[in-house]
């Protein structure tokens, strides 16, 4: 047989190629083999037919956390219920215990798993303990001698700026640029309240990416009186720098986004900056869910599908293998669908919206091999009463 699978009439979505359109897609073993108009079935083990379905690459979700070891880590396998066939970890662990993390849930995990390494040698520590209080746990040296050994699956560094640096913010930024540099790779960046923006724009190389672009909670992306964007992001922009959602259970408003639409400031790329904090009540984030509030704010479908299959592929240098369904990629697709009606979306601020429109996984194919949608169980940790201070600080600085 030619294909082991083939996926029959569906319309096609693959901004890598600039396709949009009623076709087949043929699979062979692990490998996209065919995308056209019209494929032979005989020639085909197996058939299914997705004619009134959407289809597109994996969904490649570029920040959230996966290292069960941390108090913020959820099992990334849980992600396949929702289209995304590539996780990458934004930093979860560090030096230490990055090892642990790819011994135990990098490897042999059913979704596709990638990692940038925290610059804090135990990568995110606590809530009420955060990591880089103490610039003593800023490691460039053996950030960059772990991140060596592990290049087929660690993609960059990670640092986060704001009250979690304390007062040496811009030193701890030189510590993580050191690492990247050494590795030449790129460096994520998360912005928060107490953030020098300004600076940390200054700083930033090409490919580099800033995470939180849209969080609406102070020492963000825009100017805090007059409202424009900062001339700063601007420029790096222009230089090259990436700019990511990553929703999480802090880090997304209406208000902002908006704003930054209203000046033509898009997102490169959506994320969800998953972690345990925010996968249940109130925000229940997942990838479609996020794609779907950015429907919302009047993107395409085609720009959406995009910025979580090719835009992260690219930021990750793996353009050729996934996020994408060009002939000898990587067999990763979602077959989805739109659900019409009238829904309810929550940004991190308590701010609701309502849309008719709402993005819904409908089978999820991963390296060739077929999943269903919701068949992945969600366990998780039980709270402590030190997560229960962390919804409460959420909801106060609302």
């Amino acid at each position: 047989m030619k294909y082991d699978l083939i996926l029959k009439q569906g319309r096609v979505i693959d901004p890598s190629q600039g396709i949009n359109g009623i076709l087949d897609v043929g699979i062979k073993g692990n490998k996209i083999e065919d995308v056209r108009a019209q494929l032979d079935t005989n020639e085909s083990a197996e058939l299914l037919d997705v004619s009134g379905k959407l289809v597109c690459p994996g969904l490649v979700d570029l920040h959230g956390h996966w290292y069960e070891g941390s108090i913020y880590g959820v099992d990334p396998n849980i992600c396949l219920n929702h289209g995304v066939t590539t996780v990458v970890d934004a930093g979860t662990s560090g030096f230490i215990n990055f090892p642990y993390f790819r011994k135990h849930t990098i490897e042999g995990g059913s979704v596709r798993i990638l990692a940038f390494l925290h610059i804090s040698c135990l990568g995110l520590h606590a809530p009420f303990a955060e990591e880089l209080r103490d610039l003593l746990y800023a490691r460039p040296k053996e950030t960059a001698i772990v991140i060596e050994k592990n290049r087929d699956v660690v993609v960059g560094v990670k640092i986060r700026q704001g009250q979690m640096t304390g007062t040496h913010g811009i030193e701890a930024l030189e510590r993580a640029l050191e690492a990247a540099e050494d590795v030449s790779l790129p460096l994520m960046v998360h912005i928060s309240k107490g953030a020098d923006v300004p600076e940390i724009m200054e700083r930033l190389r090409p490919g580099d990416i800033l995470t939180h672009c849209f969080q609406g909670r102070g020492d963000g992306i825009m100017v805090p009186s007059a409202g424009p964007i900062l001339p700063q992001v601007i420029e790096a922009r222009k230089r090259g720098v990436i700019f990511d959602v990553g929703h999480g259970c802090g880090s997304f408003s209406w208000e902002t986004a908006r704003k930054a639409f209203e000046l033509f400031f898009y997102p490169d790329t959506i994320s969800t900056d998953l972690h345990r904090y925010c996968i249940e009540d109130p925000f229940r984030v997942d990838l479609l869910n996020t794609m779907s509030k950015f429907l919302l704010l009047g993107m395409t479908l085609e720009d959406v599908i995009s910025k979580t299959t090719f835009n992260p592929a690219k930021a990750l240098h793996r353009e050729s293998e996934i996020g994408t369904l060009r002939n000898g990629a990587i067999a990763d697709v979602l077959v989805f669908e739109e659900e019409e009606g009238e829904f309810e979306f929550l940004d991190t601020h308590f701010r609701a919206l309502k849309g008719n429109r709402k993005l819904k996984a409908v089978q999820v194919i991963r390296e060739g091999k077929m999943f269903e949608p919701g068949s992945y169980p969600t366990r998780l940790r039980a709270f402590y009463e030190s997560d229960y201070e962390v919804f409460r600080a959420v909801r106060e600085g609302a």
